[in-house]
């Protein structure tokens, strides 16, 4: 024993002795410990039992602590508290961690060893690694909830009941069966109480006492007449047998009243089985353990090829080895094994389960197999998961090519401003929440809210776009909800609202400002699901309507005035989508230019643009931002004339200001130009620090780095 501390005091130096040795070589663990948890000795399997060669290393390679043993140090205090309070010896479980820190499961028993005043001197504990017991326990666990997993899942009424007849488990199909819950029949009926015919109780009971003596031909399958609780009479046909090493039996009950009625000498003859094998839809048949074939149903009869004495691989699937995904040798031990495989001739998928069929008791003679077509089902999984895959992929190149688009339906612009717009007009089509467009006129609000349209579900539907300032308030609820024939003077016919011609479609809203209060309340109600009345209508109409919203107004100011409602704005206000002005994006100027110019191209207009006009369009402010622009162009294809009506330009600091060239140059190279100025100052002001420059440019330092070779600038900043 190595130890910190004398043995007892009362022991001769040869009973010391004697005593170490027993301590050292006991076969459980065994440790001193002082109240702080200071470890004062350990006999040879405790420090095996933590991983270590003996105590001398454990005591070398640790602080020798109590609470370091412990997976949960709280477990160690918790034992001083009930130790304190019951005053006696502890016994308790716990969890230690080994000396590689893995962690195993432990009983200790523990005592207090005082001095004559009783104060404690020490503790010493006895320690049983309980780890594969605690494996053992897990296991039958696990074992035991999957036994009432397949108890209850069987398919029939299955009971389980004892030599005394009392009924110890029953499944849900038998509380269905017998009219007893559960309560009533685990533990307290005997299954004698259900039958209900003198003559099948006397041939019941003596099959039940000739099965426990062990007497054979007594039948495992017969038929008797039950009487549930309600007093009704029912035929049932039973299988029943002993649970293999217990004196308990199990009996699956089926019942079989309206076959009975209808089938009676069918059921009363051998061949009652086969007939429902016949019945079945799918492919059944029964094989021995050297594969030959004894039973096939009619569908499996049709199906199979070959001559009758062929192995069943062969017969079935034309494979010249066992079938690879056959499990034989279990459902031969007595386990009921379910599997999907492809037939290897048809390439169909089908579902099997396949359990053992008893000769006699305990002996596995046969394997029935079943077999369903699922194919159909596989098929629309495969395709299913196939669609997502490609779903996925598709959101993903979509979302980062549209970094590099110039072009979105019929919006253009590549500039960081409209890359957000892009983004956003994704997000919103992938949902169908309301949206709020907000932007100043001619920004492009409608175009928008047809790309978002377009790329939704609703794409189908229609898209009928509302310019809310146009409606006089006194028609706002007529045009909105329709009305029916002689529902006012001058309804001489009925007319839809702008809900009905856009159900199962989105409704574009302009102007939504001008909308007033009343007419808010009322938009509610139908954004609300509430619907909405036709005016001179009888019943109450529910459109199914995204709403897209658009305002060139602050609609903040418009709830702190009291001009819109804070309930109908938190029903538009979903998903806001700021459009920006083109003064603000003047890097699409040069896209939108060559747009217009094709856009409006006729037999002798200008092709091109000079340096000269170009640099002007890029210091207008515009504002009447992209309409403004198309204004513009269109005047100069048809005039030749490049001028502004009623507008007097302001200096702009554009930071990459275009340089006039001596002659006339194309757009995309005035374009060209243009980005290589503007990119030369930036990285200039940055001294050329393409990080630096890139994140002022709101872009990834790889597009810099690729745009300063595009441009022909990585020389110039070496």
């Amino acid at each position: 024993m190595t130890s910190q501390e004398p043995g007892p005091e009362a022991l001769s130096r040869e009973e010391l002795l004697q005593y170490r040795e027993l301590f050292r070589l006991a076969p459980i663990g065994i440790i001193r410990t002082t109240k702080e948890g200071k470890v004062l000795a350990g006999n040879q399997a405790f420090a095996e039992m933590l991983g270590f060669v003996d105590f001398q290393e454990y005591a070398s390679l640790t602080a020798k602590m109590a609470t370091d043993l412990y997976e949960d140090p709280q477990m160690r205090l918790q034992f001083l508290k009930e130790q304190a309070e019951s005053g006696g010896p502890l016994h308790f479980e716990s969890r230690w961690r080994k000396k590689d820190g893995s962690p195993f499961n432990c009983r200790l028993h523990v005592r207090a060893s005082k001095n004559e005043s009783g104060d404690i001197r020490y503790f010493e504990g006895f320690i049983e690694d309980i780890s594969r017991q605690k494996e053992i326990e897990a296991a039958l666990h696990e074992s035991a909830e999957r036994y009432r997993s397949v108890f209850e899942n069987t398919g029939n009424a299955t009971i389980i009941f004892e030599s005394d007849t009392t009924i110890s488990l029953a499944n849900e199909r038998a509380v269905a069966l017998t009219g007893y819950s559960k309560e009533e029949l685990e533990g307290k009926i005997k299954w004698p109480v259900l039958i209900a015919k003198p003559e099948d109780l006397e041939r019941m009971m003596r099959y039940h006492v000739s099965r426990r003596r062990g007497i054979g031909n007594i039948p495992i399958e017969y038929e008797f007449t039950l009487k549930d609780k309600a007093g009704v009479c029912k035929e049932v046909f039973l299988r029943v047998d002993l649970i293999a090493g217990t004196e308990a039996s199990v009996a699956s009950m089926l019942d079989i009243t309206s076959l009975k009625s209808a089938r009676r000498k069918l059921l009363e003859s051998t061949s009652r089985l086969s007939g429902i094998l016949e019945a079945f839809e799918g492919y059944i048949y029964i094989c021995t353990a050297d594969r030959k074939l004894v039973f096939m149903n009619r569908k499996q009869k049709e199906a199979a090829a070959g001559e009758e004495d062929l192995p069943c691989h062969q017969r079935l699937y034309g494979l010249g080895e066992p079938c690879p995904w056959c499990d034989a040798e279990k459902v031969f031990q007595g386990q009921t094994v379910k599997y999907e495989f492809q037939h290897p001739t048809d390439g169909r998928w089908y579902y099997a389960v396949s359990s053992p069929v008893y000769a006699e008791e305990h002996f596995v003679s046969q394997k029935q197999t079943v077999l369903i077509d699922i194919h159909a089902r596989r098929m629309a999984e495969e395709a299913l998961k196939e669609r997502e895959t490609y779903l996925a992929k598709e959101n993903l190149r979509l979302r980062e090519n549209i970094r590099d688009r110039y072009k979105f339906g019929a919006i253009i612009g590549k500039s960081l401003g409209m890359q957000k717009v892009y983004e956003l007009i994704l997000r919103a089509a992938a949902t169908s929440a309301n949206v709020i467009l907000y932007g100043e006129s001619g920004t492009g609000k409608e175009l928008v809210a047809s790309a978002i349209h377009e790329m939704s579900d609703r794409a189908a539907g229609p898209l009928v776009p509302v310019n809310c300032a146009a409606i006089p308030v006194g028609l706002m609820e007529s045009e909105f909800f329709g009305y029916r024939k002689g529902a006012f003077t001058g309804a001489d016919k009925n007319k839809p609202g702008f809900f009905a011609q856009a159900d199962h479609g989105t409704l574009f809203l302009d102007e939504l400002g001008e909308i007033d209060e009343a007419m808010q309340v009322k938009l509610l109600r139908v954004l609300e699901g509430n619907g909405y009345m036709v005016l001179g209508g009888q019943q109450r109409v529910f459109p199914e309507v995204r709403i897209i919203a658009a305002t060139n107004r602050n609609l903040r100011s418009l709830l702190d005035s009291g001009r819109m409602r804070e309930d109908f704005f938190y029903r538009i206000h979903i998903i806001p989508i700021a459009i920006p002005p083109l003064r603000d994006r003047r890097e699409d100027i040069p896209l939108l230019v060559e747009h217009f110019l094709k856009k409006y191209e006729r037999p002798g207009s200008p092709a091109l643009l000079s340096g000269n006009d170009l640099e002007k369009l890029m210091r207008h402010t515009w504002p009447g931002n992209v309409r403004e622009l198309e204004n513009t162009i269109q005047r100069y294809v048809n005039l030749n004339v490049l001028e502004f009506p009623g507008r007097e330009d302001k200096p702009v600091d554009t930071a990459g200001k275009l340089a006039a060239p001596a002659a006339p140059v194309s757009l995309r190279e005035a374009t060209r130009n243009f980005e290589r100025e503007f990119l030369h100052r930036h990285l200039a002001a940055c001294r050329w620090n393409r990080t630096k420059a890139a994140s002022l440019l709101g872009i990834q330092r790889k597009t810099l780095y690729l745009k300063m070779r595009q441009l022909d600038l990585l020389d110039e900043g070496e």
